[in-house]
């Protein structure tokens, strides 16, 4: 049930945990977010476990063995009474014990360490820099909405007790649901904080960063935006990968490759491809230039670009997206990319545009649909808005006051079960 639980606040806390993190590529400087680690967790084990709880089957079983280690603080040798203490402060807001150590381990988690690895001191000292900032990150979100006035009424607060009422509810007894709470680290208390903070989160963005909020694009002015030629480039593409010639030779991929998905079968190309010698995938490269070339005579002789999609297209993103990309200047696309989608006027094909992380791409510019644009503004917006609204979050965490307490201060490695 465990896993039931963490999936819940992993989802629950996704955006408050890491208000940036679709801007982000580099998880090492994120200070491997507790969300991610929380989710990574709940993704590696199985769901075969009855709604139950640890009442149920092989995972009762493997409970009732596991050692949960009891919340416990030392310092100087001598164990502390955590009951009141003040573990740091965040922009004036108390850190108890129990959130800190909340914390602590699933930064700990998703940083990949154990704590035999924190004895080096340099690296414990790093640690602590990642939780500090995951800190300061997090409560940026309840800085932005004190800020502004943003508050939890008793709705929101009835959605929070239904949340955790409705996890309570999958569990045998009351101990079963604290042993969970205490395998994750958490008390119920600090399980509804995180959920507060989520609630939290998205107050702030639905009343801050999108529909005309504070730092969001105006609707109106985007729609000016978007249908500026230097601003935006709605694109549709053929993408012919060097790999997508290769021969699947397993013979088992080789059954099931018909009824696989578009993304599968290209994990399947990619791995016969990777397998080749660099001679043979050379052999392989050649053969796809041959179809890139075909395709580009079809599609410059006027056969249905959608069609070619279809029948020679490798990107899985234009069946998702059949009414095209809609690029900004600050979109991540791979430069060859997006340099020939501004440069193109509408209507017009490209040549082969080649990048060697992906092969070639023939790319026709479309005008812009504005009824599209309509129905998808708000997220438009929002991914138009990113860049600025990372800048800004940026230098709030930067700004973030962030306090230790003596207890703080004079953690060791081995001071936090």
């Amino acid at each position: 049930m465990i896993k039931k639980m963490i999936a819940v606040l992993a989802a629950l806390t996704l955006s408050a945990a890491m208000l940036t993190s679709c801007g982000s590529t580099d998880s090492s400087s994120d200070a491997a977010s507790i969300v991610d680690s929380a989710a990574a967790e709940s993704s590696a084990d199985s769901e075969s476990g009855s709604a139950s709880g640890s009442g149920s089957g092989s995972e009762a079983d493997a409970s009732s063995q596991e050692e949960i280690p009891e919340p416990s603080l030392t310092i100087d040798g001598e164990k502390i009474d955590t009951t009141d203490i003040v573990m740091c402060t965040v922009d004036g807001e108390e850190i108890g014990f129990d959130m800190f150590r909340y914390y602590y381990f699933y930064v700990m988690k998703g940083m990949g360490i154990t704590e035999e690895m924190l004895a080096e001191e340099e690296l414990f000292k790093s640690f602590m820099d990642a939780v500090e900032l995951q800190f300061k990150r997090d409560y940026t979100t309840i800085h932005l909405a004190k800020e502004n006035g943003i508050v939890l009424d008793d709705e929101h607060k009835k959605n929070i007790d239904d949340k955790i009422a409705q996890i309570k509810s999958g569990y045998d007894d009351e101990a079963a649901y604290e042993t969970d709470l205490k395998r994750s680290y958490l008390t119920e208390a600090v399980y509804r904080r995180m959920l507060e903070i989520a609630e939290l989160y998205s107050m702030v963005e639905e009343t801050l960063l999108t529909n005309d909020g504070k730092y969001a694009t105006s609707k109106e002015d985007f729609k000016k935006i978007v249908q500026d030629n230097n601003e935006y480039s709605r694109v549709i593409h053929i993408l012919v990968p060097y790999y997508s010639q290769a021969e699947i030779t397993d013979e088992e991929t080789n059954s099931s490759y018909e009824g696989m998905s578009l993304a599968e079968k290209s994990s399947a190309k990619q791995t016969a491809y990777n397998a080749l010698s660099e001679e043979d995938q050379e052999k392989v490269k050649a053969e796809a230039k041959k179809v890139a070339d075909e395709v580009l005579k079809k599609a410059k002789d006027g056969e249905d670009f959608s069609k070619l999609i279809t029948e020679y297209g490798w990107d899985p993103g234009m069946e998702a997206s059949p009414d095209g990309y809609y690029i900004n200047k600050e979109s991540t696309f791979v430069e060859e990319f997006k340099n020939e989608a501004f440069r193109l006027k509408e209507n017009e094909i490209s040549d082969l545009i080649e990048n060697t992380s992906f092969g070639w791409f023939i790319i026709k510019r479309l005008p812009v649909d504005m009824d599209y644009v309509e129905k998808n503004i708000k997220n438009m917006i929002l991914e138009y808005d990113t860049p600025k609204i990372n800048e800004m979050f940026n230098e709030l965490v930067e700004n973030m006051e962030f306090k230790g307490s003596e207890y703080f201060e004079k953690l060791k490695a081995d001071s936090i079960t």
